[in-house]
Order: C-alpha cells, then sequence, then structure tokens
C-alpha cells in the first residue's frame, strides 16, 4: 500500500447525525461498511437517510437500497425532517431502488453469491458513494444457502471498499447477545436502543465497534428531532 493510500484511510466524511461524529473521532472512514442495528423503530432508516442527505449536500451520489418498505412510503416518512429529502431525489443525488419488489416477484430463490453479486451490480450501475442497505436482516428470507452466507458476506465487503463505496448496512436486532456474520465483517457496528423508564421512552446509541478509530462505546442519549436524530454526550439515564 502507498502512502498516499494510508494517509487517505485517515480522512474522515461526515455521518449527517449531530452528535455523532463527536463519538467516532471527527467521522466515519470512507470507503469502509458499517452495521446500523437495533429493534424496530428505533431510529435505523432515519439515520440512513440522515447519511445519504449529509452526502448529497456535499455533492456524493447516494443509493437507498430498500428491502421492506417501497420508496414512496419512505420518502414521505422523511419529510417530517429539514433534510431537504425531496430536493435530492428530484434532482437524483439520492436514488431509491425497490429490490424487494424485484426479489418478491422472483420465481426462484437465490445463492447469497448470486444476491451479493446483484447488489453489486446495483450500486455500480448507478455510481453510488455512499449505499444505504434497509433491511440487510431481510436477506436471509432469499437465499437457498444460509451457510454460505459468511463467505460471500466477506466477498461482498472487500468488493465495497475496493470501490471505495462507504456503505450502511441496517438490520433488525435480535437480541442483545446474538451476533450476526454481518456484526463480526463490518467495519463498525452501531446499535441503537430504546427502552422505557419511569413510563417514558428513552433511546440511547452504542458504537460496539469502530475498526482504527478511536470511539467512545458507553451509551449516549440519543433523541428525534426536527433535523432527524441528534446524539447528546450525556448518558441516557
Amino acid at each position: 500500500m502507498y502512502v498516499g493510500e494510508l494517509l487517505k484511510n485517515l480522512d474522515r466524511i461526515p455521518s449527517g447525525v449531530p452528535g455523532l461524529d463527536d463519538l467516532i473521532g471527527g467521522g466515519l472512514l470512507p470507503g469502509r461498511v458499517y452495521l446500523v442495528s437495533g429493534p424496530p423503530g428505533s431510529g435505523k432508516t432515519t439515520l440512513g437517510m440522515q447519511f445519504l442527505a449529509e452526502g448529497a449536500k456535499n455533492d456524493e451520489q447516494g443509493l437507498f437500497i430498500a428491502l421492506f418498505e417501497t420508496p414512496d412510503i419512505i420518502v414521505r416518512d422523511m419529510l417530517r425532517y429539514n433534510l431537504g429529502i425531496l430536493e435530492y431525489v428530484n434532482s437524483k443525488k439520492i436514488i431509491f431502488y425497490d429490490l424487494g419488489e424485484i426479489l418478491l416477484g422472483a420465481n426462484r430463490e437465490l445463492s447469497w453469491d448470486e444476491l451479493f453479486k446483484l447488489l453489486l451490480e446495483i450500486i455500480k450501475r448507478e455510481g453510488a458513494q455512499r449505499v444505504v442497505i434497509d433491511s440487510f436482516s431481510l436477506f436471509e428470507s432469499f437465499v437457498t444457502n444460509p451457510e454460505g452466507k459468511k463467505r460471500e458476506l466477506g466477498r461482498f465487503v472487500r468488493k465495497l471498499r475496493t470501490m471505495d463505496i462507504t456503505t450502511l448496512l441496517l438490520s433488525e436486532m435480535l437480541s442483545s447477545d446474538q451476533y450476526t456474520d454481518e456484526y463480526y465483517l463490518a467495519d463498525g457496528v452501531i446499535v441503537l436502543h430504546h427502552f422505557m423508564r419511569n413510563y417514558q421512552m428513552v433511546r440511547a446509541i452504542q458504537i460496539l465497534k469502530m475498526r482504527g478509530v478511536p470511539h467512545d462505546s458507553n451509551l449516549k442519549r440519543m433523541r428525534f428531532t426536527n433535523e432527524g436524530i441528534t446524539v447528546y454526550k450525556e448518558a441516557p439515564l
């Protein structure tokens, strides 16, 4: 690896989430793959859209690959925030791809190899620099060889790195002590939490893992605001 490439690895890109970059030494490492995990309603899709909107603001091409919600519903839901989503969609700085419709309409299940090749074809075709896949955990329902996941996912992650594409994999949290392959293979893991305390909903974020980056792994308070998710320095409780 040349010195220039090593120095490039020290660059950071903003996540688009106020307060988050302070927990990870100034931002995300470009060209890496990150897992964003959490229970339903914890803010995974919102965080993903903030990430893409930040890229669009800086003239980076964004791609949202949807498996569950249709693109029109996602866009409508995101209009509650002051992110400029509609402007970015109309100008095609953020492109939505409804992969769920394609997979549900297929006459056969795919192998992990075929599935990841399809994802790479879509990403290359759209010229994306920032990619969000929502929800990565749903892929299990569309493959015939679950035992081959780890190997093919490893190849997929390595290929995305060589393409210099920064990717967020959004995934449902199964349990606090059950980790799937993507937890181990991703360069970073961001976990979103919500729980009840004194009859009130408390939201929190945790940097479970972040390779090559000094990071704060303690739970931090998180709130939904007009700008999307905002992260605060204090503990949630």
